[in-house]
């Protein structure tokens, strides 16, 4: 992440001087000099796209979730429309699957069971009318026995058409119903990685801040490796300042502090929240008494309210 830095050589001769036990505001205690460093956050989206809008310029305070720029989404549009469509049709087979046929299909088959019932009420007729004309003598014996076998073939007849009937109204076996309800989970999760990577071409502030600069324009290629805009968040501006070595004793993390500046109205509060374990300005001596006195530790202090500084300013840390 890029910083902003002011050349550190300004500050041998601030340390020399800055180190008073009373500034130039009247302000009691001892005062070091500083400056405002930015953190700032570089923006870019998650796939590679030529930028069509950007919604802020440098310089706009913008909320937590507010829409910063977007991309191209003809393509991820199109995908989306695919996977939902794919969806759909993964739904219908297993919802037809489920259901155990079609409606058209029952009621054909349902007719080919009338029919065979029919055919078996008129065979067991001329069944019955042969079976008593033989018994009177009336009728030939091979007159029963061809109206027997056509009895016995409607009976089979309908037999066979109800359990067609039955098979059709069936479900499917589980398996098959175990397949499908697979494929409509595998389809689900092809519509929502097809909504994220629509969603990820319009990038939203990940928290409030400042736009400090537009990196790329409307037109130009971004991507991952490729920012848009940097966003300054409030907490992630600092007060750095440096601290000597025979101070560092008197100095500890979470100890208020005074902040001034040039043109400031008022006197500002901030706390110290990091103080660096190796030292600057290190001379490649054995460190004598005289030389310590070149040693300064790097610390940093969150202002209570940062948006009173802006990079780069110069500012007076006191501590109280």
């Amino acid at each position: 992440m890029t910083r902003l830095f002011i050349p550190l050589a300004i500050f041998i001769a601030g340390l020399l001087g800055a180190c008073s036990p009373t500034d130039t505001n009247g302000q009691t205690g001892q005062s070091y000099q500083g400056y405002a460093e930015a953190r700032l956050l570089y923006l870019a989206p998650r796939t590679l796209g030529p930028l069509t809008s950007v919604m802020v310029e440098e310089g706009d305070q913008v909320a937590s979730g507010a829409p910063l720029f977007s991309l191209d989404d003809g393509t991820a549009k199109s995908r989306l429309d695919q996977a939902m469509a794919a969806l759909a049709a993964a739904r219908a087979r297993l919802a037809d699957l489920r259901a155990g046929g079609r409606k058209e299909n029952i009621a054909a088959a349902r007719q080919n069971v009338a029919q065979a019932r029919a055919a078996l009420k008129l065979a067991q007729e001329n069944y019955t009318r042969s079976k008593e004309l033989v018994a009177k003598g009336q009728a030939p014996q091979s007159r029963l026995d061809r109206d027997t076998a056509a009895l016995s073939q409607a009976q089979a007849a309908v037999r066979a058409e109800e359990a067609r009937l039955a098979l059709i109204r069936a479900p499917a076996r589980k398996d098959t119903i175990d397949a499908a309800a697979e494929e409509v989970r595998r389809q689900e999760a092809l519509v929502a990685q097809s909504e994220k990577a629509l969603n990820d071409l319009q990038v939203l502030a990940p928290m409030a801040g400042s736009v400090q600069s537009l990196i790329r324009r409307v037109g130009e290629i971004a991507g991952p490796s490729q920012p848009v805009l940097t966003l300054l968040p409030p907490a992630q501006l600092r007060i750095r300042f440096f601290i000597p070595e025979r101070k560092l004793g008197n100095i500890k993390l979470g100890q208020s502090v005074q902040l001034t500046c040039d043109g400031c109205e008022e006197t500002r509060g901030g706390r110290i929240i990091f103080i660096a374990q190796g030292a600057e300005f290190t001379p490649p001596v054995i460190f004598t008494e005289k030389e310590r006195q070149k040693l300064v530790f790097m610390a940093e202090v969150l202002p209570d309210d940062p948006t009173r500084f802006h990079p780069g300013q110069p500012v007076l840390v006191t501590l109280p």
